[in-house]
């Protein structure tokens, strides 16, 4: 994945309060479609998911700070992926193997 850029890298300056970035949305037929947005508030970077519905919900926030921008604009970044089916913590060719699994199959070897 691409590192997201600030703001002040997009050449944009410093980011005023009430600034937003959109992530993207779920996909289309989602059971719960909506947006992931960035929002520079007064005390924070929020990451929010706003429902198509009308709802809003803060999923995290991170300090007021570049820093905290980048972390807030990744988050929102891999939720996304995540709605689309880009992400997963199992790697595809390990899935369904633990590590009990793994040691039956590879003991490990003594000298």
């Amino acid at each position: 994945m691409e590192q997201v850029k600030t703001a002040q890298e997009l050449g944009l300056g410093e980011p005023k309060l009430g600034y937003e970035w959109e992530a993207g949305a779920t996909p289309p037929g989602d059971s719960a479609p909506g947006r992931w947005t960035t929002i520079k508030r007064a005390q924070d970077w929020a990451v929010i998911f706003r429902s198509d519905k009308g709802a809003e919900y803060i999923i995290h926030t991170f300090p007021l700070s570049e820093l905290g921008e980048r972390a807030a604009k990744t988050m929102a970044t891999k939720l996304v992926d995540i709605a689309w089916g880009k992400h997963s913590e199992v790697e595809p060719a390990r899935a369904g193997q633990t590590e009990a699994s793994d040691k039956k199959k590879n003991p490990p070897q003594v000298n």
